[in-house]
This record gives structure tokens, sequence and C-alpha cells, in this order.
């Protein structure tokens, strides 16, 4: 009740109010033909077709801004022009047409006790009316009843199709943002995690070595000014993939290429990377073999998985040294790195932000990862990546 009295009524479009004429006149017209062979019935006179006509304007007028109110207007005015004794005809398919937009458009806890007081309304008018009338039964009024429900389930049932298609919608929205956000976290925790922990590697040995060997701690101020330059560089960049910037920026001197947001990502900026990574003061060997001139995405994740592993080597290894293998075996990238540190069974914790991206990442490929400690102490990341099949 409080949905049927909150409900505004507003003008119905253009569209509506002819469609609401044509209508009216469409009633008009049947139930004058439908007279004549109803005896007993009272002649359809000016007063007749007035009632007609009001029922007719909002069950297809307001069906669509105000359903409630057709309803209930239709009803009412449908019912008066029964009781009146006019004949039957296409007077009942204002009844119909507002059953039916109410169940369609309104859930049911609305819709049912709505049309279902409509329904009860008009089975008692027409059973009033054929009482002492030998020719019509008390059954067309139960008949009438059975055929009211018939409009309000075919609307509650595309009322129901509608909301589970808004539902999925709903879903599917909010399921793409997820995994977007998730995405997004992930490359910044992959730019940023990274460069955090080789800034903080550079400063701490700049702390040590200040006043014993001013020289050194001079080349990792340089390194940390140089990291986070291509850090914020990176940041920049994956942020003007969601807010390109209105102009572009002026071509960066030769000296800043490495700070002008190059993608670095791929088995060609390893070099860089580990250069960055030893320069933070730890042993790295690399062995690559094959993994050049891989196909994107393949060649940014192999990147990813390294720059990830060493980071990890960095936060907690402690003092040791890394390797790095990547090859091609039997249709598949081999990324290998492996540490001697102070990882173990009993010290390794659950995965963090960063070993989820990371598998992730694989994962996106069709590929596999195994992380975990070694046997003989230090820790390992493995992943394989299939190669794309060449067609052609």
């Amino acid at each position: 009740m409080v949905r049927v009295i909150s409900e505004r009524l507003t003008r119905p479009a253009p569209l509506d109010a002819l469609f609401a004429v044509l209508f009216a006149a469409a009633v008009v017209a049947g139930t004058v033909g439908a007279a004549p062979g109803q005896a007993g019935s009272r002649p359809l006179d000016v007063s007749g077709v007035l009632l007609l006509v009001a029922a007719a304007l909002p069950a297809a007028g307001l069906r669509r801004t105000a359903p409630i109110w057709a309803l209930g207007t239709t009803t009412l005015l449908v019912n008066a022009y029964l009781l009146a004794g006019y004949p039957y005809g296409p007077v009942l398919l204002c009844l119909v047409l507002a059953v039916f937009e109410v169940a369609r458009q309104r859930p049911m806890s609305v819709s049912a006790p709505a049309c279902a007081a409509a329904a009860v309304v008009s089975s008692a008018t027409i059973f009033a009316r054929v009482v002492g009338d030998h020719r019509a039964t008390a059954l067309l009024a139960l008949a009438w009843t059975g055929w009211s429900l018939l409009p309000w389930s075919l609307g509650a049932l595309i009322h129901v199709g509608n909301a589970s298609r808004a539902r999925a919608r709903h879903d599917l929205i909010a399921r793409t943002a997820l995994e977007e956000r998730m995405r997004i976290a992930g490359e910044v925790h992959d730019i940023a995690g990274h460069g955090f922990a080789l800034i903080t590697m550079q400063a701490q040995v700049a702390l040590l070595v200040f006043e014993e060997q001013p020289e050194q701690a001079r080349r990792s101020l340089e390194a940390v000014r140089d990291t986070s330059s291509t850090s914020l560089a990176d940041l920049r960049r994956m942020l003007d993939t969601f807010h390109p910037r209105p102009a572009p920026r002026p071509a960066p001197r030769a000296a800043d290429a490495s700070a002008s947001g190059s993608d670095p990502a791929g088995v060609a900026g390893l070099n860089e990377l580990i250069g960055q990574v030893r320069a933070g003061g730890l042993t790295v060997r690399v062995a690559v073999d094959g993994g050049a001139d891989l196909p994107e995405p393949l060649n940014s994740t192999v990147y990813r998985v390294v720059q990830e592993a060493l980071t990890n080597v960095l936060r907690h290894a402690g003092p040791t040294q890394a390797q790095v293998t990547i090859d091609r075996h039997e249709g598949q990238v081999r990324v290998r790195v492996t540490d001697r540190g102070i990882g173990t069974p009993d010290t390794v914790g659950p995965p963090g932000r960063g070993l989820s991206g990371m598998r992730r990442r694989v994962e996106e490929l069709h590929g596999r990862l195994e992380v975990g400690p070694r046997a003989d102490g230090g820790f390992e990341v493995r992943a394989w990546l299939p190669l794309p099949e060449v067609t052609g």
C-alpha cells in the first residue's frame, strides 16, 4: 500500500498519449460492434461511451509511468461500467492491460496483492450482474477470475526475467571492476614494490659507508635517484592509460631517457633490471637461452616474474646471491629464480600480494607457477609458460 500511495503521477509521453487515444477509440468501436448481440444489456448511450473512454485512457496512457494508479483507476471505471448494465466487450481488455503492466513493472510483493484485489472486485461485479440473469451463470465470474490470472502470470514472468538479467549485468560489472582493481593493484605493486626495495637497499649502503667511503655513498645515492625516477615514470605511464594527458609532453633529452617512461618490461629489459639489483649489493648470475624475442604478453610476464622474485630476495633472503635462468623446452618458456638465503619451510609465511600477482599473471597465460623454500636452504621460484602456437 505504501508503494501505491507513493507512486507519482507524471505526464505520459506523446507516444503513450497517442496510443491511449487510439486504444480508447478501438474500445468504443469494438463495444459498439458487440452491443447488438447482447439482449438485456443497457443500450450504449453517451454515459456509457464516456465510461469506456475514461477506463481506456488511464489503462493505456499511464501504463508505463504509473501502472498502480492506472490499475486502480481502470478497475474503478470498468466495474462502474459493468454495474451500470452496459454491454460486455473490449472494455475488459482495459483491465487485462493494466494487470499485465503492473505485474511486468513491479515486484510480485506489490503486483500480486494489487492484481488480486482488482480480480476479486471485478469478479464480484460480474457475479452481482449475472444474479437474476438466467442466461448467464455464476461460472462467468469464476472464469473471469481465472482469466485475470493469465496477464498477471505473463507480466510476472517477464518481470522475473528482467530482474534476473539486471542482476547478472550488475554482478558482471562488479566482477569486472574488482578484477580491474586487482590488476591495477598488481601493477602498482610490481612497479613501486621493486623500486622501494632497491631504494631501501641503496640507502642502507649509503648510510653504512657515508664517512669511510664517500664515493660509494655517492654512487648509492645516485642509484636511489635513478631508481626513484624510473619508478615514478613507470607509475605515471600506467596512470596515463587510465587518464590520458590532454597534450603530449615534450620529447625527453637523451640524458633523461631512462626516466622518460619507456617500458623496460620484457626479456630485453632484464639487463637494466639486473644492473639495478646488483647495484643494491645482490650478486646475480643470469643464464638466458632462447628467451629473447618473446611475443607479448609472454615477454612482459617473464620480466615481471623475474622482477618480483628478485625483489623478494632483496627483502627477505638476507646476504646471499641469486641465479636467474630462462630457457625454452618442449614448447614452453621456463623461468627459474633461486637464492641461497635464509628461506626455510619454517620461516616462509603465507604468500603476499606480490606472489599472488605473479601467480595471476602466469595463470592468465595458462602457465604454472611453483614457489617455496629449497631443501638445502634458500628460496626458489619456477614458472612454466606455454609458447603460442605458430600458424600458417
